[in-house]
């Protein structure tokens, strides 16, 4: 079997990953491998600071779509983490554009550096590089794929990037109600998202928002910036979705953008499953980016019957690239943790379920195989070793999150 050949010949699908949250934080110039010596001593660890994905690691990567997704930081970093004060301290043009805005206004602020970027990437491009398109809908990511170009989606990451000036930042204890004027807001942001060309949005992330509730999002390397006993509380894993947060699926449903479930809890992923089941949904339930619950009991994994489901309602479930999430032994090397993952989702769900969301510089740690983007052929060599078939490779690079995206996203023109 030449991988080489099946990498290059299949469309291979990024579901998550976060280079405009480095753009817009960093400054960072996804034209170019930028940071030199520094980044590659720090490439196999943690590094808040990392670039794991530019456009030229994208090419050498093989990647044809990258679904880029904006995720502003909530309130609770800021708050929690000492770091993250200091870096808007010391960066007031960053403050600007994504703390001091409304959530709403800085996701935008966000998404616009993406397109940014993308106009000067292909401006600057030269005959032999492959043209970046921004795909809002369907037909435009067909049409891309189809000319060859690299496709980039938006997404976002977190339903707090909702709210708007009648919301505000501030969650009370008690968010199971609210006035009419914030529901017209957060539907109304979500509309506005969809018709700029976001395909999914993930409802939860890591602190309780309008719409949903998180699992306890922080892993283990982080929580030494953290003061435990002040914050754990915050996070009620018996809670799920809001009386808003079903309204929003609900338009999510009509509107035809993609439901992301990952970061809600179990009751929360369970509740949208029986929202989409009741309207009779297929095609538009994803995790972009998890684990497995057989095989590390974290809540923020799925379990076998969330796998099933999703498998049977045309859904797709994309594999992270973080050993923490994937397995209870938090080691370097990690592609074995990426098959294991892989194989039981298949084993579970079937072939036709499961993909790739790799989550890189979502302030993750990647496997030390696997340190960025341009790496990923290294996937595909290690699964052909173990015995994936072609045909099943073409599913998991791509092939089923391409389908997804095809059938569920409802944004055609």
């Amino acid at each position: 079997m030449n991988w080489r050949q099946i990498h290059q010949d299949n469309t291979v699908v990024d579901l998550h990953s976060h280079p405009s949250l480095k753009a817009t934080i960093l400054g960072s110039n996804l034209s170019k491998d930028t940071g030199g010596w520094i980044l590659k001593l720090f490439e196999r660890r943690f590094f808040p600071f990392s670039n794991r994905v530019t456009f030229p690691k994208l090419n050498r990567g093989g990647v044809n779509v990258l679904l880029s997704t904006a995720y502003v930081l909530e309130q609770g970093w800021i708050d929690d983490i000492s770091l993250i004060k200091w870096l808007f301290r010391l960066f007031p043009k960053i403050r600007k554009t994504i703390v001091d805005p409304t959530y709403f206004d800085a996701t935008n602020n966000m998404l616009d550096e993406m397109e940014k970027q993308i106009v000067a990437y292909n401006f600057f491009s030269t005959d032999e590089d492959r043209n970046i398109r921004l795909a809002r809908s369907v037909n435009e990511l067909i049409s891309g794929i189809e000319a060859g170009d690299l496709c980039v989606v938006h997404s976002i990451e977190g339903a707090h990037s909702l709210q708007g000036v009648e919301a505000g930042k501030t969650i009370d204890d008690d968010i199971m109600s609210h006035p009419d004027s914030t529901e017209e807001e957060l539907l109304s942001n979500l509309d506005h998202f969809f018709q700029r060309g976001v395909a999914y949005l993930t409802l939860a992330h890591f602190y309780p928002n309008l719409v949903a509730y998180p699992v306890f999002p922080y892993p283990e390397y982080a929580q030494s910036h953290l003061n435990l006993n002040k914050i754990w509380d915050r996070w009620d894993m018996t809670l799920g979705l809001t009386p808003l947060g079903e309204k929003v699926v609900e338009k999510m449903l009509d509107l035809g953008m993609l439901i992301d479930i990952v970061h809600c809890t179990p009751n929360g992923r369970r509740r949208i499953m029986d929202i989409a089941s009741h309207h009779n949904k297929k095609n538009c339930i994803i995790a972009s980016h998890t684990g497995a619950f057989s095989i590390n009991r974290n809540p923020y994994n799925l379990t076998d019957d969330e796998i099933r489901w999703i498998g049977d309602n045309g859904g797709v479930v994309g594999t992270i690239f973080m050993n923490y999430w994937l397995s209870p032994i938090d080691s370097g090397m990690g592609l074995k943790y990426i098959e294991q993952t892989i194989k039981h989702i298949i084993d579970i769900g079937g072939i036709d379920v499961v993909g790739i969301g790799t989550d890189y510089d979502g302030f993750t740690d990647p496997p030390d195989e696997l340190v960025d983007v341009s790496q990923l052929p290294r996937l595909t060599q290690y699964l052909a070793s173990v015995g994936y078939t072609e045909q099943q490779l073409q599913n998991i690079l791509g092939g089923n999150a391409l389908r997804v995206l095809k059938e569920g996203w409802g944004k055609k023109q």
